[in-house]
């Protein structure tokens, strides 16, 4: 969708994150006809908890292992690997199984395992939707939402989302630095047309870009689901805190993170423009962390403790 097939990634381990904290748990979690991989730094019940959403559709978890270095005195950082991608199982190939509904009883279920009263939310690209769309089924369990290149709250949205990205690929193709063949799947595919989701196509992305885990079936099921998706009523109802993080070179357009902005018509929203990033902060990390940090009232820098 978004992210096309797009990346998963190694875990990161506290020492690459640059902290001394004790190393991340990993649980499994039932939620109905699945079993949820999830993974929690820092102590859910010491403080507030952070909650990352994957993009996709059927993309891992690995790839925000990286957020982590949030994860402190005030904080617990969990991430999950979604319903039929990564390490958690997968329910019966039928589009009924990845609707919607199905992903917010997911995060509902990583919820209620960890013991958190109130979460914030951090939803990337396919995962901003499940997280706008879970804070309108369960918006007493929402304390704030993060949005990074979220997708859109519609299908209009996102089908001119999906053109300028194309036009991307194009571009990036005539000159060469992506290659024409691309009848690759799954994680060749990704590496061939990842140039195309950063401001810079020759940025050399971190490891955790480029060793992906993704799921072409998940992806297929939950675009069918999602057939002429329209959550624009539902997200106008929205009162919470929003921070939402958008690269100025986005290839998916700015004018997606603006259609996202105006939905969220009753929402407190914190529109933030991030120069010289494309779709994956881990482009513009500095800015991305201080922006975060700032809107979750964390301290400024991290904490790098020997």
């Amino acid at each position: 969708w978004l992210l096309l097939p797009i990346v998963g990634i190694v875990a990161l381990t506290p020492a690459a994150c640059g902290t001394a904290r004790s190393r991340p748990t990993e649980r499994e979690v039932v939620s109905g006809d699945v079993t949820l991989h999830v993974r929690i730094a820092g102590d859910p019940a010491a403080g507030e908890v952070l909650v990352g959403i994957s993009g996709g559709p059927g993309l891992s978890s690995d790839y925000m292992a990286s957020l982590e270095q949030l994860a402190g005195p005030e904080l617990a950082v969990v991430t999950y690997d979604p319903r039929g991608a990564g390490r958690s199982t997968a329910p019966a190939d039928e589009a009924a199984n990845y609707d919607l509904s199905k992903y917010a009883e997911d995060l509902e279920a990583v919820r209620k395992a960890v013991g958190a009263d109130k979460v914030h939310l951090l939803g990337h690209s396919w995962g901003g939707v499940v997280a706008m769309y879970y804070a309108t089924v369960f918006p007493e369990y929402v304390d704030a939402i993060v949005l990074m290149g979220s997708g859109p709250p519609n299908i209009e949205g996102l089908r001119l989302a999906q053109r300028h990205f194309r036009e991307r690929i194009v571009d990036l193709t005539r000159q060469g630095l992506i290659p024409e063949d691309l009848s690759s799947v799954g994680a060749a595919q990704v590496r061939a047309i990842l140039p195309a989701y950063f401001s810079d196509p020759s940025f050399e992305p971190p490891a955790e870009l480029l060793d992906m885990t993704f799921s072409q079936t998940v992806s297929d099921l939950t675009l069918s689901a999602l057939g002429q998706y329209d959550l624009t009523e539902e997200v106008a109802r929205l009162d919470h805190r929003v921070l939402i993080l958008f690269g100025e070179d986005d290839p998916f357009d700015l004018s997606m993170a603006e259609a996202t902005r105006d939905a969220l018509s009753a929402a407190q929203v914190e529109f933030v423009v991030l120069e010289q990033c494309g779709h994956f902060w881990q482009e513009c990390p500095d800015r991305f962390y201080a922006a975060v940090r700032s809107f979750l009232g964390l301290p400024l820098e991290a904490d790098t403790t020997p």
